[in-house]
C-alpha cells in the first residue's frame, strides 16, 4: 500500500512530550514520529517530514513511557502507520506492564489501513483513530481535529464517555515551550497563538519545532 519506514527495533522520532494534557483526554505521553508520505497544504508539522529525527530503541522508549505519570499515549506525526510494525511492538511492550490508552492520528483513512496487515495489527491495540488527510479549506476550528473530513473512530470503549465532549470543543489549545536550544509549539493553535508563534519564528535564531 505504501513504503514502510525501518522497523528493526527502531522507531524514527521527531519529538516527544512526556506529560501533557494536549492531544487527548487526561495526561498523555505524546510521540511525533518522523516521516510522511503526504503533502497536505497548510500542514503545521512539516518538520516531522523534512526535519531532524532521532532513532529510538523501542525497548528504551517503552521504559520512558512506563516511567511517565500518564494515562495514555498519543501518536502523531508524520505518518504513524509507515512504522506500524515498530509502533505495535512499542504499544505491546507498554501494555504488558501497564494499562494505557492509545490514540493515533493518521493521514490514511481507516478503510486504507484495513488493507494492510501491519496496520490492522496496530489498530487492534488502538482506542481512538483520527483518520484522513488534512485539508486546509475544510479546517473548521475544532480543538483537536484539523479539518472536517477527518473522522473520529472509537475502536474500544475506553474513551467513549469523555470523547464526545472532548473532541466536540472548538477552543483550540497549544503550548509554546522555550528551551535552551529550541522553541517548540505543541498542540493545535488558535489564530492568536499562531500570530505569537510567527513572531517568535521571525526573531529566533535557534531551532524551531511545530508539533
Amino acid at each position: 500500500m505504501y513504503k514502510r519506514m525501518s522497523d528493526d527495533g527502531i522507531i524514527l522520532i521527531s519529538h516527544t512530550e512526556k506529560n501533557t494534557d494536549l492531544l487527548g483526554p487526561y495526561r498523555r505521553f505524546v510521540i511525533w514520529v518522523h516521516g510522511c508520505c503526504f503533502d497536505c497544504d497548510g500542514c503545521l508539522a512539516e518538520n516531522t517530514k523534512n526535519g531532524v529525527y532521532t532513532e529510538k530503541n523501542i525497548s528504551e522508549l517503552a521504559q520512558e513511557i512506563l516511567r511517565s505519570d500518564t494515562e495514555g499515549i498519543t501518536i502523531s506525526g508524520g505518518e504513524p502507520f509507515l512504522q506500524a510494525k515498530g509502533l505495535f511492538q512499542l504499544v505491546f511492550l507498554v501494555k504488558s506492564t501497564k494499562d494505557i490508552g492509545v490514540i493515533i492520528y493518521s493521514g490514511f483513512t481507516i478503510e486504507e489501513l484495513l488493507e494492510d496487515e501491519n496496520s490492522k495489527q496496530l489498530l487492534s491495540v488502538t482506542d481512538i483513530l483520527i483518520d484522513g488527510r488534512y485539508i486546509k479549506e475544510l479546517d473548521d476550528g475544532r480543538a483537536y481535529i484539523g479539518s472536517s473530513n477527518q473522522r473520529l473512530h472509537y475502536l474500544s470503549d475506553r474513551y467513549k464517555n469523555i470523547g464526545e465532549s472532548y473532541y466536540s470543543s472548538y477552543k483550540r489549545r497549544a503550548e509554546i515551550k522555550i528551551n535552551p536550544n529550541e522553541v517548540v509549539l505543541v498542540g493545535v493553535p488558535s489564530k492568536n497563538v499562531l500570530d505569537v508563534w510567527q513572531k517568535l519564528k521571525e526573531k529566533s535564531g535557534g531551532n524551531i519545532g511545530e508539533f
